[in-house]
């Protein structure tokens, strides 16, 4: 186990209900124990099987920095009355809003289905701006036991509603669907991405009481790496694998696990993967086949044939313990 040149802070421990108190070598040692007996998931299945029910999972605390550069953010948009970000746009960005503006010409309900979630969420704290606890008053599923919670599935990904019909779509909504096609097209035009919004009296309030409230000491400087990479990807939730996932739970034909390869295995992914390095296509000779674990043993993944394939030595090491999906 690598060693750690500064402490745990304990916000770290407590979101991941440990008491503060337990040392740093007990927490990684536990933590470690959980977290390479099973793995995310989404790295084999492609989707999350948790659903909404992820967000009951804890979040790990916001970076000292990260904290900081937030705060003074903040503090701006105060001074301001505008929450206004400008950063130059980048070539994926770019890439996304030419996409997206060419398909808008033919239906604006593709921006609008965009910006829709954002939108309907601040309807949702404007109604709720006097309650003690707007998110959680407003948003009951949270509440809802699991078998009564039923949510859309989009099967069919092709019916749009067209905006020659506005009965669907809030005329509100639509304005900002234009607006927002708009700032897409000038971003496009300058290679700067900016977002400038007016600064609501609920924002205000809450903006006020985050700076009111913030103590630099109450946030970690750094988050340990085995902690880190066990969070949702799109959510920052801790996977809730690690608190959930049992013996008791796996199927009857258990996971080989460890690091030991059977020789029938070995030459079921020498064929399979022809001799053919799978990172960099380099041919390989009897003495230069490596066997890779793609999801690694020490983040959970198994050593049955569907987790392996063939590397070459440089590819192998170059990887060490990270998880490409």
């Amino acid at each position: 186990m690598e060693k750690r040149n500064s402490p745990i802070h304990h916000s770290i421990k407590q979101n991941l209900g440990y008491d503060e108190n337990t040392s740093d070598k007990e927490f990684l040692e536990d933590w470690k124990k959980r977290s390479s007996q099973v793995c995310k998931p989404c790295w084999e299945l492609k989707y999350c099987p948790y659903g909404p029910f992820v967000e009951h999972s804890p979040l790990l605390p916001l970076l000292r920095k990260e904290m900081k550069d937030h705060i003074d953010f903040i503090k701006k948009c105060l001074e301001t009355g505008y929450i206004h970000r400008c950063e130059s746009l980048d070539d994926e960005t770019r890439e996304f809003y030419t996409k997206i503006l060419i398909d808008a010409e033919k239906d604006l309900t593709i921006i609008a289905d965009f910006i829709e979630p954002q939108w309907r969420f601040s309807k949702l704290v404007e109604m709720a701006s006097e309650l003690d606890d707007p998110i959680r008053e407003v948003l009951k599923y949270e509440d809802q036991p699991i078998e009564q919670y039923r949510v859309p599935i989009p099967l069919d990904f092709d019916q749009k509603v067209q905006l020659s019909d506005q009965k669907t779509l809030d005329s509100e909504l639509v304005k900002l669907a234009q607006n927002e096609a708009s700032r897409m097209k000038k971003a496009l035009e300058t290679g700067i991405d900016e977002h400038i919004k007016e600064l609501n009296d609920s924002l205000r309030r809450s903006f006020e009481t985050e700076v009111l409230n913030f103590k630099e000491k109450d946030y970690p400087e750094d988050i340990p790496e085995e902690v880190e990479i066990m969070k949702c990807n799109v959510f920052g939730h801790i996977c809730p694998v690690i608190f959930v996932g049992e013996a008791v739970t796996e199927t009857s034909e258990l996971r080989r696990k460890g690091r030991y390869l059977p020789f029938k295995t070995k030459m079921r992914v020498v064929r399979r993967d022809n001799y053919t390095c799978q990172n960099c296509g380099q041919h390989l000779k009897d003495d230069e086949v490596e066997f890779d674990h793609i999801i690694p043993v020490a983040r959970g993944g198994s050593s049955e044939e569907h987790n392996i394939r063939l590397t070459c030595f440089t590819c192998n090491r170059d990887k060490s313990d990270n998880v490409e999906i």
